[in-house]
């Protein structure tokens, strides 16, 4: 369905978000073993989940944007950050708990994954591809109170 978006500015960043209600960010280094060996696994996601217009699903790279990684807050790597409005929100993930390691939970809501973690960011993907196709039916809305 979508690829994964390289984001090079803060612009770029603002234009993704303005063109799509979810993005799922990737913060990434390139000195980073974990993030090189969890990339095709995001882009697999990207492609299966992806909605033009409607989910996103972009890398960037914490040393070329440390400005835009610092604000918000990403301190380790890789780090999964989900942006609804453009704004930092979670969903609700069914099977992923607050003890799932490197899962930040708010509320029974899943925001942001840190580490290279398969499974959580597998039922991230499904989780937000259920809910774009649902909203498209007319069905679903998100609760922002991450």
């Amino acid at each position: 369905m979508s690829e994964v978006h390289a984001i090079h500015s803060a612009d770029d960043l603002a234009a993704l978000t303005a063109s799509h209600r979810y993005v799922l960010l990737d913060f990434w280094a390139d000195w980073c073993p974990p993030c090189k060996a969890i990339a095709p696994f995001f882009a697999t996601l990207a492609r299966k989940h992806g909605v033009p217009g409607r989910l996103a699903f972009a890398k960037i790279d914490v040393d070329e944007l440390a400005e835009v990684s610092q604000g918000y807050g990403i301190t380790a790597m890789p780090s999964f950050l989900l942006l609804v409005d453009g704004k930092p929100e979670g969903v609700e993930v069914p099977g992923i708990e607050s003890s799932e390691r490197g899962v930040v939970v708010v509320d029974g809501k899943v925001g942001l994954v840190r580490g290279a973690a398969p499974k959580v960011l597998t039922a991230l993907g499904e989780a937000l591809g259920g809910l774009v196709k649902a909203e498209g039916e007319g069905g679903l809305k998100l609760d922002e109170d991450f």
